[in-house]
C-alpha cells in the first residue's frame, strides 16, 4: 500500500543543518570565534531553505496516502507530527531573524537552537509513530 515515500529522506537536510547549528553555537559559547557564530547563522538559514522542500514532500506523501485510504490513527499522529514540525521551523525562523538583527544576542540564539533541537526530537518521535501506524 505505501510504496516509496519522498518525505522521510528529505527531512534529514533541515534536521542535520539545524543540529549542526547547535553544535557551532556551543562551540561559540566555549570559544567565541566569529567563524563559529557565522557558521551557526548560515546553517540555520540553510535549514530554512531545506524546510519547505521537506514540507512539500510531506504534503505530497500524505495526499497520496489519503487516496490509498490510511486510517484515523495515521491522521491523528501525522497532525501532531506536522504541528511540531511547523513550530520547530517557526522557531528556527525566529532564531535566524534574531541572529541577523541582534548579532550579540548569542545567549538567546543558543537557547533557541537548544529549544529547536528539543522540538526536533519530538518531531522525530511522532514521525516514527506515524510510520508505525501505516
Amino acid at each position: 500500500m505505501v510504496g516509496y515515500l519522498f518525505h522521510p529522506p528529505v527531512t534529514d537536510f533541515p534536521i542535520a543543518l539545524w543540529i549542526t547549528a547547535l553544535l557551532f553555537d556551543l562551540l561559540y559559547a566555549w570559544r567565541p570565534a566569529e567563524l563559529y557564530r557565522s557558521m551557526a547563522t548560515w546553517l540555520v538559514a540553510l535549514g530554512l531553505v531545506a524546510a519547505p522542500v521537506a514540507i512539500a514532500t510531506a504534503f505530497y506523501d500524505v495526499a497520496r496516502l489519503q487516496r490509498e485510504g490510511v486510517g484515523a490513527a495515521f491522521l491523528a499522529r501525522h497532525t501532531a507530527h506536522s504541528l511540531l514540525a511547523y513550530a520547530a521551523t517557526g522557531l528556527y525562523a525566529a532564531n535566524l531573524i534574531l541572529r541577523l538583527k541582534a548579532p550579540r544576542a548569542h545567549r538567546w540564539t543558543l537557547a533557541l537552537s537548544a529549544l529547536g533541537a528539543g522540538l526536533l526530537v519530538l518531531v522525530g518521535y511522532f514521525g516514527n509513530q506515524v510510520r508505525q501506524v501505516m
